[in-house]
């Protein structure tokens, strides 16, 4: 590698329901990859359902990172996920392998990008440690929310409900970090007996929307920032930009 060189990172990111997780899944297998996860809620032990955390089998054997870290009643801070994503880019890297971060969570991503200095006193930007080069999945908003609609119908099915029930009454907090994101919140509501079933599951899917909308607002103040995204390409178009992105 040339001294001058930067390491290379990849990076898959849009909006809830986009698809992000099987378009990593497809580059690592085809690029020797590793997945960290930018997912702020996809970190705690036993929120799988409702948070759509990725399964065994739709891994397809390719190592995942940063998923299932901490207990639901512990803290992690954006400095953690920074510090944690680093050290497994470093190692990564250091197993001959290429890092790919996937994920929805515009800080976490913007965290490595832009290098943050999270020094509390002066926080700042900083030059990117590494090369990089973005997809982003964006479909257009229509069947974006037909997908949404249709994931929040399916986790309701595979008992997310049983899901929020056991850990909430485990932890006995409504007001823990982890219990507050989408579709969670809106199931302690029902438990608590404040709204019906179907006025949970009508504001979880409004919240998921409206998360979307917030996610892409995000992304696009990155390109804002000069940050390049290549959006919505198909698999044909991603191999071909990797591998001069590769070879350069």
């Amino acid at each position: 590698m040339n001294k001058k060189s930067k390491e290379k990172i990849i990076v898959v990111l849009g909006p809830t329901a986009a698809g992000k997780s099987a378009l990593a899944v497809y580059i690592a297998k085809n690029f020797n990859g590793e997945i960290i996860s930018a997912d702020s809620r996809q970190i705690y032990k036993g929120l799988d359902i409702a948070s759509n955390k990725i399964t065994k089998r739709e891994k397809q054997g390719i190592p995942h990172h940063l998923l299932d870290i901490i207990k639901p009643n512990q803290v992690y801070s954006l400095y953690n996920w920074q510090h944690d994503a680093f050290t497994k880019i470093k190692k990564i890297l250091k197993n001959k392998k290429l890092p790919l971060i996937a994920g929805g969570t515009g800080l976490y991503i913007s965290s490595i990008l832009q290098n943050y200095d999270l020094n509390p006193q002066e926080p700042k930007l900083r030059p990117c440690l590494y090369d990089f080069i973005i997809f982003g999945l964006a479909p257009d908003r229509a069947k974006l929310y037909h997908k949404i609609n249709q994931r929040v119908d399916r986790m309701l099915q595979d008992g997310s409900i049983a899901e929020v029930k056991k850990i909430y009454k485990k932890y006995k907090d409504k007001k823990l970090v982890s219990l507050s994101g989408i579709g969670y919140r809106q199931i302690i509501e029902y438990l608590d007996k404040k709204i019906s079933l179907n006025e949970a599951i009508e504001k979880i899917k409004r919240d998921s929307r409206h998360y979307a909308k917030r996610q892409m607002t995000w992304f696009r103040r990155m390109e804002k920032q000069g940050i390049k995204i290549h959006w919505n390409k198909n698999k044909v178009q991603v191999k071909k930009l990797l591998k001069t992105f590769l070879d350069q």
